[in-house]
């Protein structure tokens, strides 16, 4: 808790020491971005009323903000529960108990905040204060970077003062304001305000960006169920391979840490929002205590979600060329696999139950949709390119337990976990991209979630 205490010590007038920028009359006017709600929810019936009357749909945006704050300063309201627990999901680098909610390791944190900051750090310990740059996406730190500096005048920069300035670094965890003001310039413009997967380049990519107000994340290692920190952090870690979602490494793990907050407190957001409109819809009024369930109850959906980890309890085999055959039997027997009736029989994701005649126009169309609307193809397995991830268990899991939000079914019900398995080896075998098999691809069951 020193740290935090320390920081609200040093709060003082702002002065940057850094590269030159603009003055404030000579800077562009930023657009100031709002929460809006769902088009769901302000959809208009047949005779060209909202669905939701106003008064309505503005007690649901006031309970929302209420809950999680505005895009300038968002924030988790605590429940009173949690304030008796000293739980804190606005501070996840605190341990429960110490107003926080201790999802994130501080240790980890120092650690990898001394390498990403280590140019800093050097231009502290040498005392060359004009190389101590700190980027515009980390306002926090910048600011009480800055309040430090203004306190203390040059000539009296000692070792304390270098002390409390590497601690600045060292423990530096942002802000939700912070990590909102990172994902506007870094995932806005896909994702949207609200996370609604409709930001300006949102149309003209394929497929669209994930639009997280439903809580359903396809690529989780908790099959259909809200994902787990570990699960967001390692797309944003890693990035979505045939997408245009990228991977921001670049960023500390203190950043990505932010942003997954963030990103849960928009999906939060979306789910509250749908959970007070179907309540809406069913008494024809809202109260504070249907909102206060709706949020407890979104709540405990995302803190259930380390315990649906789906996990394989056994030495995963490698493949052989008997594997190999058995799984291709099972992808072309309809009554048990019946995976070539999408995927097709060469697995070029062209089988006949992936398109239909439109009988109003006579063009083949995609059968299926996702949750969200869009149509969707099989994967062509061919190309070796599998989004959530293409390690054997990542494989396993898709065909165990479907994919969340799409038309992939779950094969846990009809086949064996041996008859998975030679899916996986069969699977792998049709990829026309090396596989590099490697022991760690065929070991690596058990092991943690990368960050």
């Amino acid at each position: 808790m020193s740290l935090r205490l320390s920081l609200v010590a040093t709060t003082g007038l702002a002065l940057w020491v850094g590269a030159c920028q603009l003055d404030k009359d000579q800077k562009p006017a930023r657009p100031v971005v709002h929460y809006s709600l769902s088009a769901a929810t302000t959809a208009l019936g047949d005779d060209g009323e909202p669905v939701i009357p106003s008064s309505a749909q503005a007690g649901i945006e006031g309970s929302l903000e209420m809950l999680f704050g505005t895009p300038q300063d968002p924030q988790f309201q605590l429940l009173p529960e949690w304030k008796d627990d000293g739980f804190d999901p606005n501070w996840p680098q605190y341990a429960k108990g110490d107003s926080g909610s201790g999802e994130v390791d501080p240790a980890e944190l120092l650690e990898d905040n001394k390498l990403y900051w280590r140019r800093q750090l050097a231009a502290i310990d040498a005392g060359l204060w004009d190389r101590v740059f700190v980027q515009d996406f980390t306002p926090d730190l910048r600011a009480d970077w800055n309040d430090l500096c203004a306190n203390t005048p040059v000539e009296a920069r000692n070792d304390e003062f270098k002390k409390a300035a590497r601690e600045l670094f060292e423990g530096y965890y942002p802000k939700l304001s912070a990590s909102a003001e990172l994902y506007r310039q870094h995932c806005l413009h896909c994702h949207g305000p609200e996370g609604g997967g409709d930001g300006p380049t949102a149309p003209f990519l394929n497929p669209r960006p994930r639009d997280y107000r439903h809580g359903t994340f396809k690529f989780t290692a908790v099959g259909k169920s809200v994902p787990r920190r570990e699960d967001l952090y390692r797309i944003l870690d890693e990035g979505v391979t045939g997408t245009s979602m990228p991977s921001f490494r670049r960023f500390s793990r203190a950043q990505l840490e932010g942003l997954v907050d963030y990103v849960r407190l928009l999906s939060m957001r979306g789910m509250v929002e749908r959970s007070l409109v179907a309540t809406y819809k069913e008494e024809e009024t809202l109260t504070s205590g249907d909102t206060l369930d709706a949020y407890a109850e979104v709540w405990e959906k995302w803190q259930k979600a380390d315990s649906k980890v789906l996990t394989y309890n056994g030495e995963v085999p490698a493949p052989t060329a008997e594997t190999i055959a058995k799984g291709r039997e099972l992808f072309m027997d309809a009554k048990r696999g019946n995976c070539y009736s999408c995927h097709g029989p060469e697995g070029r994701g062209d089988g006949a139950s992936a398109f239909a005649l439109d009988p109003e126009t006579g063009e083949v169309k995609p059968t299926y949709k996702d949750d969200w609307g869009n149509e969707i193809l099989p994967r062509n397995l061919r190309l070796g390119i599998f989004r959530g991830g293409r390690r054997p268990i990542d494989i396993y899991r898709r065909i165990k337990y479907g994919i969340a939000g799409g038309p992939m079914p779950e094969a846990a019900a009809s086949l064996s976990n041996d008859d998975i398995w030679h899916l996986v080896h069969y699977v792998g075998s049709l990829s026309e991209r090396p596989q590099h098999a490697k022991a760690a691809d065929h070991g690596d069951a058990h092991a943690p979630e990368k960050h």
